[in-house]
């Protein structure tokens, strides 16, 4: 009999220990969240707050959402207003959090409401810190961090806790400044390599959390790591659970493009049905495939609705209007917007114009790499090269599209050699775009230490945070 209820005592104690799991409502917020039905998802939460105010469990869902519907608003603000817009806007948010947190005594939260309690004081946490109020952010940082340290303990398979301690560490550690000085009082140094690790076990393992663990592996590897290849799961995992995911869906056909996977990227625009791809999107992608009509065409419409494009957005459909039409020849549209291109393409434009022959063969070189031709009729192309002689940046040009194109299709040794080429170019963003390729080839491939170092020399020179940051990836690699 002591034997039977001694197991009957372990057998309660693993159901109390088990990962939360979101119920059928909570499932039903998390999708109308994802899919950026915002309206819809508030207005659940609102209601269950009503009735169930005493659980910090829908006002989490509830700040969740309002987090991911201030992104969308910040990013449709007038640039001139952006600023302020967003002052306006974290003020809100950080208010809200506030007003909840002190509603609550964490004492008194079993280890779930516990859970969605540190996750709101780490919401609070970011937000403070896009506002600049690094001690706030990282008191509430520190908070939460405590208290997820507290939940594993209890219950190390309580994994959904991982997420808020990876993106503690790993983001703590790009601090720099006075930030990262006021992260090393408050106990906040940060551990890059251990915050993907962190984040890696809530995605993979988590209940609650799916949904933010893929969009903060989406920012850090597509943004602050500058990895692109490694995003692309994180992506497709996303849009594979909540399709309707606008800004996630267009983000990822803008990587696609980026890494010239433009076969996947056409296969997003064909199957698009509910018109989710944006315009802008659609442009540069008419763009590359050299169809002028089409890349002019959705490049007006994008303008129409300027401010919903991503930052630089503007700038970069202005030049493909202004380049296909004077391509097409409808020199009145190149006088409309030529006026209104950024220094750095005028300059680009003048080029263009200055270098016709060298200029028409390049695009038709970028027209079939973006085609998906084989590696054969590439290289027979490239052998009636024109000689660029002093036409600025085009002999850079041709150099990263061989690579990457190369790169593309796995001929990693072939690869190299082009980007090593564009490392000496009087382009920074050239320059940038071959060492983070390097990256990618030194860390697919064995090569030679010396090759590495060098490699590293360059990172240390450009003083760029993102390939600084991978560049510990080849340390490691190589034991350098």
């Amino acid at each position: 009999m002591k034997n039977f209820l001694f197991l009957l005592l372990l057998s309660a104690l693993a159901v109390e220990a088990r990962p939360a799991e979101p119920t059928l409502l909570d499932q039903k917020i998390i999708s109308l969240t994802f899919n950026e039905e915002y309206g819809q998802a508030k207005k659940i939460c609102e209601e269950q707050i009503r009735l169930n105010p005493g659980l910090p469990k829908y006002y989490y869902y509830l700040i969740n959402t309002k987090i991911l519907d201030y992104y969308q608003k910040v990013a449709e603000l007038d640039p001139e207003k952006r600023d302020e817009g967003r002052k306006t806007l974290n003020k809100e948010i950080i208010d809200y959090c506030e007003s909840v947190i002190d509603k609550f005594d964490e004492s008194k939260q079993n280890l779930e409401n516990k859970f969605y309690l540190g996750t709101i004081y780490a919401y609070a946490a970011r937000i403070y810190g896009i506002d600049a109020s690094w001690w706030s952010a990282f008191k509430s940082g520190k908070k939460a961090k405590s208290m997820m340290e507290e939940i594993l303990k209890s219950d190390p398979q309580f994994y959904d806790s991982y997420l808020v301690l990876g993106m503690i560490e790993y983001y703590a550690d790009r601090m720099s400044g006075v930030t990262s000085f006021i992260a090393g009082i408050l106990g906040l140094s940060g551990d890059r390599e251990k915050g993907l690790a962190h984040l890696q076990i809530a995605y993979e393992k988590g209940k609650l959390t799916f949904g933010q663990s893929a969009l903060t592996l989406i920012e850090v590897y597509s943004s602050l790591e500058g990895n692109e290849y490694a995003a692309l799961p994180y992506f497709e995992s996303f849009l594979t659970r909540f399709p309707q995911n606008k800004r996630t869906l267009n983000a990822y056909c803008q990587v696609l493009m980026n890494i010239w996977d433009f076969k996947k990227a056409e296969s997003l625009i064909k199957n698009d049905k509910q018109n989710l791809i944006d315009d802008f999107a659609r442009a540069r992608f008419y763009d590359a495939k050299g169809d002028s009509k089409l890349a002019i065409q959705f490049g007006e419409s994008a303008l129409e609705n300027e401010k919903k494009l991503y930052r630089g957005g503007g700038v970069a459909v202005r030049y493909i209007i202004v380049y296909n039409s004077w391509l097409t020849g409808d020199f009145a549209k190149v006088k409309k917007y030529e006026s209104s291109l950024s220094a750095r393409n005028k300059e680009a434009f003048e080029n263009v114009k200055k270098n016709v022959g060298a200029n028409k063969w390049l695009r038709e070189l970028t027209i079939q790499i973006a085609s998906d031709k084989p590696v054969n009729d590439i290289e027979n192309f490239t052998k009636q090269r024109p000689a660029f002689g002093s036409a600025n940046g085009f002999e850079d040009q041709f150099n990263l599209l061989i690579g990457m194109f190369y790169f593309k299709n796995s001929l990693f040794d072939k690869s190299e050699q082009f980007f090593n080429k564009a490392l000496v170019s009087n382009d920074e963003r050239d320059k940038n775009t071959a060492m983070k390729y390097l990256i990618e080839i030194y860390m697919r491939n064995n090569a030679d230490k010396n090759k590495v170092k060098n490699l590293i020399s360059f990172i240390d020179d450009s003083k760029n945070s993102r390939l600084t940051y991978r560049s510990r990836d080849l340390e490691k690699k190589y034991n350098l």
